[in-house]
Formats: C-alpha cells, sequence, structure tokens
C-alpha cells in the first residue's frame, strides 16, 4: 500500500489561514504572497479558505434577543437563602475551646514561673539526696538517738 504524500510546502495550512486573517508579519506575509503567485496547488487551497471565510461571514448572527445575563442575576437575587446553607455561630459554642487555651496558658505560666524562680527546682534534687542521708526517708527509727541529730550545747 502506497501513501500519497503531498510534497511538503510552505506554506502550510495555519500559515495560509495566517495570512487570510492579516495575522502575519511583512516579511512572512511577502514570503507567503510569493509562493501563492508561484504555486497553483497552494493558491488553489487559498482559494478554498477565502471561500470558507466568505460562507462564515454570510451566516446570520445568532442571538438571544434578550441579556442572559440580567435573567441569571435576577434569579439569583430572587432565590431564597437557605438557614442550613451556613450555620449560626454562638458565641457559647466556642466555651470548651476557649477553656481549654486558658488552661493551657496557665500551665505553661506555672511551670514557666516554677523553672525560673529556682527555688522550685531545686527542692525535687534535695528530696532526691535524701537518700543518701543517715536515716533515709521512710526509714524506721531504732531509737531516739538514731533519729535526731543532736546539738551540742555547749
Amino acid at each position: 500500500m502506497t501513501e500519497h504524500t503531498a510534497p511538503k510546502h510552505t506554506p502550510d495550512l495555519p500559515t495560509l489561514s495566517a495570512y487570510l486573517d492579516g495575522e502575519l508579519d511583512h516579511h512572512a506575509e511577502q514570503r507567503v504572497a510569493a509562493h501563492l503567485a508561484a504555486c497553483p496547488l497552494c493558491a488553489a487551497r487559498f482559494a478554498e479558505l477565502q471561500a470558507l471565510s466568505a460562507g462564515f461571514k454570510a451566516l446570520p448572527m445568532a442571538s438571544l434577543g434578550f441579556d442572559l445575563a440580567g435573567v441569571i442575576e435576577g434569579r439569583l437575587a430572587a432565590a431564597p437563602r437557605s438557614a442550613a446553607a451556613r450555620p449560626e455561630r454562638r458565641w457559647f459554642s466556642q466555651w470548651p475551646l476557649a477553656i481549654g487555651a486558658a488552661a493551657s496558658i496557665a500551665a505553661g505560666v506555672f511551670m514557666g514561673s516554677a523553672l525560673v524562680a529556682g527555688r522550685a527546682a531545686e527542692v525535687p534534687r534535695m528530696a532526691a539526696l535524701r537518700v543518701f542521708d543517715i536515716m533515709p526517708p521512710g526509714s524506721l527509727c531504732i531509737g531516739l538517738e538514731s533519729c535526731y541529730r543532736k546539738e551540742s550545747t555547749q
């Protein structure tokens, strides 16, 4: 099966259409005009394009006879708005969120001030070191002298 392919011509169909519509620059327009004068095949194609363009221009203009945008705007304005589309927000529906935020801020301020004060941070460390005392916390006193340090009163 042999396929007949036309020799590649310059200009091609889009270029001929652009030439017909006057969309080419001056140099390209002169090149196409010179080619159309020398090539009967392209001249025939260009004549078909001219006839097609003239046929489109001869068609009657269709119009609605009224402004469709105005009709749509009027219907949108007259349409009832449903309350379910936008739920109404009440101020007290945000209470859980506000309480949680306030509690988080208060906890952060309390913990931050405990760390900055220094004394509160030392208390757990000192309590942990009491394990190494003579009598660790929670142990039983064997005798009164073993649980209390006697100070000399000299």
